[in-house]
């Protein structure tokens, strides 16, 4: 793992950093975490130069904390590979139906070639769209190739965000591109199991409800009633005592927990409308589906990123892991304080052993490992390597 802060020269800045990461060794991948607001044409410049025959996946960010670093860094580096170890790559582009995104990705990086096998991809997190192409993934991979990854971050408002892709070329050069809004993904066969690992640290509030009329992202009705006065009432709230920005904040501070198997799938409101009494979301909330309205501060969230990272190692059967990829959700920020994801970042560090861990703040997570959704919010995805 390596990590730089982005000075006035960015593709030295990102060669920096993957060369701190490969360490003189070679890699077969480099996973490239870079603020969205840099060059990022430059950055890809700057990894491809520096990549060594490496292949290239990245994604835009806001927020990549590397190891114990007190502070996030501009662009950092996580380089994987080694015997045995396996990587193919492949991106697609926006103009892709998101479903076909996933399928097309999927399939271009198969390779069965290892005893076993991960999917990280790396989609859009602006689009709204990510359990389509997680659906389009499993479509292709089947139930026994876990998926894991996060949503690029970006200029939400404007709705983009970029990833980053290369493959080595016969001679051994990288040349780097940037996607905009698209998806990159990586095929990981090893010859020993890699870890996943998930948790949110937030606690279930009153008792579940039933999605009785939704669209997917927004939800008109809960057990039958409005949606917005079922779900104020399990918080014992006044919506005519609160103010828009308030009503925003309470939806960050308590997200809807679908209820599955064994465990909630978060999902985060975003929108509470006084007006059309309706709650609305940043990923699928189905029809029908069982909820709880959850509930955390910032112990539970730390405490959560560090069950995600330990359940991660602990999944790699008694091997050391000897890094970690972990993504957090930008909207798990609103229970922390000023120095709240520093905490989070070492408590990830700390799950991990004194493994190198990098903790990238995602729009969305993404960690299928039985069943064929896996998009989450507010929780924390750790990928034990």
């Amino acid at each position: 793992m390596g990590s730089a802060d982005a000075g006035t020269d960015v593709a030295a800045s990102a060669a920096l950093a993957v060369e701190r990461a490969r360490a003189g060794r070679r890699a077969g991948l480099l996973v490239v975490m870079a603020r969205w607001d840099l060059d990022l044409a430059a950055v890809a410049a700057g990894v491809g130069a520096a990549a060594g025959g490496a292949a290239v996946v990245g994604t835009s960010t806001v927020t990549t904390y590397a190891g114990g670093d007190e502070a996030p860094a501009g662009v950092v580096v996580t380089a994987i590979g080694g015997p045995g170890v396996s990587v193919r790559t492949a991106s697609a582009a926006r103009d892709d139906p998101p479903y076909e995104r996933g399928a097309r990705v999927a399939a271009a990086c198969r390779d069965t070639s290892r005893a076993h096998s991960t999917v990280l991809l790396l989609p859009n997190g602006t689009d709204l769209q990510q359990q389509a192409v997680v659906r389009g993934a499993y479509s292709e991979l089947g139930p026994a190739v876990p998926i894991v990854g996060g949503g690029s971050g970006g200029d939400v408002v404007a709705r983009r965000s970029w990833q980053l892709h290369g493959a080595p070329d016969a001679a051994g050069r990288t040349a780097v591109d940037v996607v905009e809004n698209g998806l990159v993904g990586a095929w990981l066969g090893t010859d020993r199991p890699l870890g996943v690992g998930t948790a949110h640290g937030l606690q279930r509030v009153g008792e579940p409800m039933v999605v009785s009329d939704s669209d997917g992202f927004t939800v008109r009705a809960l057990d039958g009633r409005p949606a917005l006065d079922v779900y104020l009432e399990h918080l014992g709230v006044d919506a005519g005592a609160l103010g828009e920005e308030a009503l925003t904040g309470l939806g960050f501070a308590h997200p809807l927990g679908l209820v599955r198997r064994r465990r909630e799938e978060v999902r985060t409101v975003v929108g509470l409308d006084v007006r059309e009494r309706t709650l609305t979301f940043v990923s699928e909330v189905p029809h029908g589906s069982l909820v709880h309205v959850m509930a955390g501060d910032e112990e539970a969230v730390v405490a959560g990123a560090g069950r995600a990272c330990r359940d991660a190692a602990a999944a790699l059967g008694g091997a050391t892991p000897a890094g970690m990829l972990v993504f957090s959700c930008v909207a798990r920020r609103g229970l922390l304080s000023r120095t709240g994801p520093l905490r989070e970042a070492r408590a990830a560090l700390e799950a991990a052993g004194g493994a190198d861990v990098v903790l990238n703040y995602s729009n969305g997570e993404i960690a299928r490992v039985s069943g064929a959704a896996g998009c989450h919010n507010q929780t924390v995805v750790a990928l034990a390597l």
